[in-house]
C-alpha cells in the first residue's frame, strides 16, 4: 500500500445525510446499526495535517467533540467546504487554523508548519472514548477504521522502519499495535492520555526532525 492511499480513500467521500449527519460512505451502514454516541453534526476527522508529507506521523485516539467548542468551528457552508477541501487536498493546504484542541498541545506549530500529521483511528467525533463502551465496540467494524489500520500498518511502519517517518504512538488503543510495539520507527508516548507528546516520544520526535 502506497501513504497517499489514505486521501484517495477520504477524497470526496465524506456524505451528508438527509438527518443532516456527516459519515465516510461506507460506514454508513454500520453506524445505522448503533449503537453509538458519535456526533455526527460535522464533517469527520480522518486526519490534521499533511499526511502524505509529514515527517512525524502522530497516532491519536479519535476526533474530539466539545459542545461548545466544535460548533464554532464550522459555523457556515463555507467553513464546512474549506475543512473538507484540506482533507481532500491535505499537501500544500493551510493547516495553521486547526481546532482548538491543538492550541494545548505541544506540537501543533508542528502541524502547522507541515512536519507532523495527527492521525486519528477512528474519524468520529465523542467527548472521551475511553468511557464511550459502545463507540469503542463499534469501531473494529468501520471500514474506515478497518482501513486506516492497514493504511499504517503495510504504508507508514514500513517507512518508518527505513527512518523515512516517524510513528509517535500518542493514543495507540485503538490502534491495535501489539504486534507492532517494537517495530523500528515507533515510538510509543508514555503519557498516552496527556494532550501533549512527552518524554522519550518527544525526545525521538526531536532529534527526527533535526536531521
Amino acid at each position: 500500500m502506497d501513504i497517499k492511499e489514505i486521501v484517495a480513500f477520504w477524497r470526496g467521500q465524506q456524505q451528508i445525510d438527509l438527518q443532516g449527519e456527516w459519515t465516510h460512505r461506507l460506514d454508513r451502514t454500520v453506524l445505522e446499526t448503533g449503537p453509538h454516541s458519535f456526533n455526527l453534526d460535522h464533517p469527520v476527522c480522518p486526519y490534521i495535517g499533511d499526511v502524505i508529507n509529514a515527517p512525524v506521523i502522530i497516532l491519536n485516539a479519535n476526533a474530539g467533540y466539545d459542545a461548545d467548542l466544535t460548533p464554532t468551528e464550522f459555523p457556515d457552508a463555507s467553513t464546512v467546504d474549506a475543512y473538507i477541501a484540506r482533507v481532500d487536498e491535505p499537501s500544500g493546504s493551510d493547516w495553521s487554523f486547526v481546532s482548538q484542541y491543538y492550541d494545548d498541545t505541544n506540537y501543533g506549530h508542528l502541524i502547522a508548519s507541515g512536519k507532523a500529521v495527527a492521525v486519528n483511528a477512528c474519524a468520529y467525533r465523542s467527548p472521551k472514548i475511553s468511557n464511550e463502551k459502545d463507540n469503542r465496540r463499534i469501531i473494529p467494524r468501520l471500514p474506515s477504521a478497518i482501513f486506516t489500520r492497514r493504511w499504517l500498518l503495510e504504508a507508514v511502519l514500513p517507512m518508518a522502519a527505513k527512518g523515512e517517518r516517524l510513528v509517535v504512538a500518542n493514543r495507540s488503543g485503538l490502534w491495535k499495535l501489539d504486534t507492532a510495539s517494537n517495530a523500528n520507527g515507533l515510538v510509543r508516548d508514555a503519557c498516552p492520555v496527556s494532550p501533549r507528546i512527552t518524554g522519550v516520544a518527544l525526545s525521538a520526535m526531536n532529534d527526527f526532525l533535526s536531521r
